[in-house]
């Protein structure tokens, strides 16, 4: 994030101190859902009405079925996820040890990879 400080211009954080990039990168995920679950109808009326030609009316009376279906199936997803246990976390003796030369490694590898052609 840029910020006019003055006369001059400074790089601060995105993220306010005290909050894990976790969950930043969480809100971000939230937002970019969102945005999809908004424009995706707008997008499909579109796509309906300039691609396969059928009028906005026809197109809006057969779109109908999908806003409940998409409420039930939520429901659906919501009652599984709370009645199916998830996996048991092993405690904190039993992880791996960290290591540092496998994580050079893996951001040597993301950066050679992500060289210009």
């Amino acid at each position: 994030m840029v910020l006019l400080d003055g006369a001059r211009w400074s790089c601060s954080p995105a993220r306010s101190p005290g909050r894990s990039r976790t969950l930043a990168g969480a809100d971000a995920l939230t937002i970019l859902i969102g945005t999809v679950a908004v424009g995706m109808p707008f997008v499909l009326t579109l796509c309906a009405q300039q691609v396969a030609g059928y009028p906005a009316p026809k197109f809006g009376i057969s779109y109908q079925p999908a806003f409940p279906a998409c409420a039930v199936l939520a429901g659906i997803g919501l009652a599984l996820a709370f009645l199916l246990p998830g996996l048991p976390r092993k405690p904190a003796h039993e992880l791996p040890e960290p290591d540092p030369a496998a994580d050079v490694a893996a951001a040597g590898d993301a950066v050679i990879r992500s060289g210009t052609k």
